[in-house]
C-alpha cells in the first residue's frame, strides 16, 4: 500500500506522466458526439468533486454542462438529462457510476478512469485515462489526476487544446514547488490543527471543488466531522456554528478574505488557501498560490491540504489509510 505522504510527493511526476498518456488517448477518441447540446458529468466521492472545475469552464464558455451525482442517473429519464455524458469513476468500479450506464445507453457517452480494463471503461463507447498509478486509500494522486484529465477533456472539447496544453505541461514543476513552499507553514499550523474536534472547508468558483475534498479528507484521514460547501451557501447560516475548536480551510479570494478573517476572529483556526492572499490579519495562516487557469487551480489548492493533513494526523498518532468503516456495496467486483 502507498504511504499518503509519499503518494502526496509523488504527485508532480504522477500528473507529467498522467498527461501524456490522456494526450495520446484522446487523439484516438471521437469527441464529436459531446461537442455540441447538455452535457451531464456524473461520479460519486472524490470523483464528483473534481467535476466542478471543468463543468464551470464549459459554462463560461457557453455550453450547457452540468455536474451530477451518479445516484441521480439511477431512475428513470436518466438518458433524456442531457445529449452526452462523461462518466468519472477513479477506480472505473464505483456501483453507482458503473450502474449508470444502464439508464444511459444510446447517447454519446465518455467513461474517465485509471484502468481501461475496469467494468466501468469496459461497458462505456469509449474510454480516457487519469493515470495508472496505484493511489492510497484515502485519495491524493488519483483526485489530482482527475482533475487533470477532466480539465485537458474540457479544453479539447471547447478547441483550445493546444494553448491549454501549455499550462499542463508546466503543472508538475508548478506543483513541485507549492508541495514545496508550503512545508514551513504546514509545520507552524499543524499544532493548532490536531486540537480541532470540527471542520468546514469553504470556496467559491473551483475552490468548491477543493472545499468538498477537504471535507472528505477530514473525515477519512483524521475522522473529524466535517463539512464542504460553497462560499455563498456557507454565509447563509452554517457561519453561526464557528467558535473556539473548530478549524477551517477557505479557498479564494476577497469574499474569501473576509470570510477567513471573521472566522479568525471567532476563535478558529484558519487556513486561507490562493493566488491572492496577502495582508491577511494575524491568526489567518496563508498559502499563497500562483496564478494559474482556472482549470488547474483545483490540484494546486488541494496540495497544501493534503501536507496539513498528513502533519495534523501525525500529531494525533493517527495512520492515514487506516480505514475502519468498510461498506461492501460501494465497489464493483
Amino acid at each position: 500500500m502507498t504511504a499518503f505522504r509519499d503518494a502526496i510527493g509523488a504527485q508532480p511526476a504522477i500528473l507529467q506522466a498522467a498527461a501524456r498518456s490522456f494526450h495520446e488517448a484522446i487523439a484516438e477518441v471521437d469527441l464529436d458526439g459531446l461537442r455540441y447540446g447538455t452535457l451531464v458529468f456524473a461520479g460519486i466521492g472524490a470523483s464528483a468533486h473534481a467535476l466542478i472545475p471543468s463543468v464551470l469552464a464549459l459554462r463560461a464558455a457557453g455550453r450547457r454542462a452540468f455536474a451530477v451525482q451518479a445516484t441521480e442517473l439511477a431512475g428513470p429519464g436518466a438518458r433524456d438529462l442531457a445529449d452526452a455524458f462523461v462518466l468519472v469513476s477513479q477506480s472505473g468500479a464505483s456501483v453507482e457510476t458503473v450502474a449508470a450506464l444502464e439508464r444511459i445507453q444510446g447517447v454519446p457517452m465518455i467513461a474517465v478512469s485509471a484502468r481501461g480494463d475496469s467494468p466501468l471503461a469496459r461497458a462505456a463507447q469509449a474510454w480516457l485515462p487519469l493515470g495508472p498509478a496505484p493511489d492510497t486509500p484515502v485519495a491524493t494522486l488519483s483526485y489530482t489526476a482527475t482533475l487533470q484529465a477532466l480539465g485537458m477533456l474540457c479544453g479539447a472539447l471547447l478547441g483550445e487544446q493546444r494553448r491549454a496544453d501549455s499550462i499542463w505541461e508546466r503543472l508538475p514543476e508548478v506543483a513541485y514547488d507549492v508541495l514545496d513552499s508550503s512545508r514551513h507553514q504546514v509545520t507552524e499550523l499543524a499544532d493548532g490543527f490536531a486540537q480541532i474536534t470540527s471542520l468546514d472547508a469553504v470556496g467559491g468558483g473551483p475552490g468548491r471543488a477543493s472545499a468538498s475534498e477537504t471535507a472528505l479528507l477530514g473525515r477519512e484521514a483524521l475522522r473529524l466531522p466535517a463539512t464542504g460547501m460553497d462560499t455563498r451557501e456557507y454565509l447563509h447560516g452554517p457561519l453561526e456554528a464557528v467558535a473556539p475548536g473548530h478549524g477551517a480551510v477557505v479557498f479564494g479570494r476577497s469574499r474569501e478574505h473576509a470570510l477567513a478573517t471573521a472566522m479568525a476572529s471567532y476563535g478558529a483556526q484558519v487556513a486561507l488557501v490562493g493566488d491572492r492572499v496577502d495582508g491577511v490579519p494575524d491568526g489567518v495562516a496563508p498559502f499563497p498560490l500562483p496564478e494559474v487557469p482556472e482549470l488547474a487551480a483545483a490540484i494546486l489548492q488541494i496540495l497544501p491540504v493534503q501536507l496539513l493533513v498528513e502533519e495534523v494526523a501525525t500529531r494525533r498518532g493517527m495512520v492515514i489509510g487506516e480505514l475502519r468503516r468498510h461498506q461492501d456495496d460501494t465497489k464493483v467486483g
